[in-house]
């Protein structure tokens, strides 16, 4: 919008000085009038015209646009290592202050919006007042135009087709033919369109001071068109200024009109005699030709230069919606997934973060094959979210709180002289990463955890004892893998499209399942410390049948705790102490592994 504006005022300007330097002075009043409403029309459409020549920094003038910040050299989470961000890619930008901005911008917006009304009521006004004076007074009809009597003794003036002239003086034969062959000319040439479209850019654009001037200039060119008209007509120029002179200090009755005494000024007097050379106004319409085309290839709004038209869209942050039916938004925009694969594959860059949300009710499959479009385009940054998920936005919360943890601890330089911070901030990291394990063992339906940040001392690469002082001590590295699982420490379960389960191999129904898991944890398992749950779907498994196979897992593991706290300490697990010893040992007891990929078997 601002380099609109000011493209527009640019050509504005340029085409108000050309005439008033080259064309004003010369007889050719009705060439000059269709310049001037041509210089009007044209300076507000032709930014709107992508012809540029240059390519203006739209993104430098566009102060309503918003751009995010990121900082380079930070530390960011890449297919499950913490990598250091490309400083391309993570180039600084500032950031606009989101409230502060909106308010002042929204102030600005409604000042304008205030006076652009208070023009648009004034000028609505006025013609109706124009209007009910032709109305409530007498009318004669002469030579095409209708004459409005009025007993007020204004000047002379017109409005579209009616003229507006003192009764008592017209029905005595006092106003001279002069006036009358004058504000005839107006109303003839439809001088009061002009005026009109003047004042609807004045309604839109009343900040711009150049469409003041070039009111005045379209006036006065009024002028010299009905006094030329009056002229031809073999009148005297002498008896005709004097006509002008005696009304000169009658004030016109509206701004909308056109008036018989507008601007009597040194310039109407000289124009009056001034002689008329074709050859010379030709010559100076030819030199309107290269002008025009100056500011025609001057940069637009938008540039059609090669670089600029293979420009594509550059975007730091996806939105990625999966419904129930397969389908996908993008950004707010329906997709189909072959869509997203273009889509992705059009962008530049990958996108630095995708905010995932899955519908309970969607496929599961569609989920995978998302997530696989994802990683062949590198977008790997994927923050998810499903609806219906108790407890979804606490484990959120200390996610993003590990994720800012880590990302602090990894800005610190791996120098032995920083091994004590690194040593804390890696505790702090540590805190947060068993806190989301304790949010996610009391519920298994919640997305596993980030990967842990490589220790203190595989980034100082060190094969001894690190040499710290004070009381810090190194925390231990992140734990290994798990082993394999043995094949009957293992509970595998199928479910298909419809929702059919296989439990090892033996048909079941979601009603046994909570059963069955708790037989095959106290009497299958080598040991219930050692039960491992892995669960397979079928790519078109609905998501809300997945999450009910989860519930009844959960209650299961659920079921088995309360009865060892029973037995063990004469309470429900849930009555124990949070972080008590008895708690701990009941989940070491009866901790719930939970797998979608099953373990390999040995």
């Amino acid at each position: 919008m601002i380099i609109y504006l000011i493209y527009s005022m640019i050509s504005l300007g340029v085409l108000l000085l050309f005439y008033h330097l080259f064309l004003e002075k010369e007889r050719m009043h009705k060439v000059n009038r269709g310049f001037l409403i041509f210089s009007l029309l044209f300076s507000f459409t032709i930014p709107l015209i992508p012809i540029g020549l240059i390519d203006l920094p739209t993104d430098q003038l566009n102060f309503f646009s918003q751009t995010t910040v990121q900082e380079s050299g930070s530390f960011v989470m890449l297919d499950g290592d913490w990598v250091n961000a490309d400083a391309e890619s993570l180039a600084a930008n500032e950031e606009v202050p989101g409230p502060q901005a909106y308010s002042y911008w929204m102030t600005v917006l409604l000042v304008y919006l205030i006076v652009s009304a208070g023009l648009f009521i004034r000028l609505i006004r006025i013609i109706d007042r124009i209007q009910l004076k032709a109305d409530r007074n007498e009318k004669r009809l002469l030579h095409g135009c209708e004459i409005i009597l009025l007993n007020e003794n204004d000047v002379p003036y017109t409005f579209f087709n009616q003229i507006f002239l003192n009764k008592k003086s017209y029905l005595n034969g006092e106003i001279p033919e002069e006036v009358i062959i004058h504000e005839m000319t107006h109303a003839k040439q439809k001088h009061t369109l002009d005026v009109l479209l003047i004042e609807s850019l004045k309604i839109l654009f009343w900040f711009n001071p150049l469409l003041y001037l070039y009111k005045k200039a379209i006036l006065l060119n009024h002028e010299f068109l009905a006094d030329e008209a009056v002229l031809s007509h073999g009148k005297s120029v002498k008896a005709y200024q004097n006509i002008l002179l005696k009304t000169m200090l009658i004030r016109p009755a509206h701004s909308l009109t056109s008036t018989l005494n507008y601007s009597l000024t040194k310039k109407r007097l000289q124009m009056m005699t001034q002689s008329k050379s074709a050859f010379r106004s030709v010559l100076k319409v030819l030199a309107l030709m290269p002008l025009l085309a100056a500011i025609t290839l001057l940069p637009g709004c938008d540039s059609t230069t090669t670089e600029a038209s293979d420009e594509v869209e550059v975007v730091d942050e996806v939105s990625i919606e999966i419904l129930n039916d397969e389908g996908l938004l993008v950004n707010g925009n329906q997709m189909t997934l072959t869509e997203l694969e273009s889509y992705l594959s059009d962008l530049p860059e990958s996108p630095d973060l995708v905010r995932m949300k899955v519908d309970p009710d969607a496929a599961f499959g569609t989920v995978t094959d998302v997530q696989t479009v994802l990683r062949k385009y590198e977008a790997l940054r994927i923050n998810y979210s499903t609806t219906g998920v108790e407890g979804s936005n606490e484990l959120e919360r200390v996610t993003n709180e590990f994720l800012e943890a880590a990302n602090r601890y990894m800005e610190i330089e791996a120098d032995p002289s920083n091994a004590e911070e690194l040593i804390q901030k890696y505790n702090e990291v540590l805190e947060l990463y068993e806190a989301i394990q304790s949010l996610e063992t009391d519920d298994p339906n919640s997305p596993p955890p980030p990967p842990l940040v490589p220790s203190p001392e595989k980034r100082l690469d060190i094969s001894g004892n690190l040499e710290i002082s004070g009381d810090l001590t190194l925390p231990p590295a992140p734990p290994a893998p798990p082993a394999p699982v043995k094949e009957g420490d293992l509970m595998q379960i199928l479910m298909n499209r419809q929702g059919m389960l296989l439990m090892n191999e033996e048909p079941a129904e979601l009603n046994d399942v909570r059963q069955n898991i708790k037989k095959f944890v106290e009497t299958s398992a080598s040991t219930p410390s050692q039960a491992v749950i892995g669960i397979k779907t079928d790519p078109y498994t609905p998501y809300d049948q997945y999450n009910e196979l989860l519930d009844e897992i959960r209650a299961a593991y659920g079921e088995l705790r309360n009865e060892a706290a029973q037995a063990q300490f004469g309470t429900s697990f849930s009555n124990l102490e949070e972080n008590s010893s008895d708690r701990e040992t009941i989940r070491e007891t009866y901790p719930m592994k939970l797998s979608i990929v099953p373990p390999e078997k040995n």
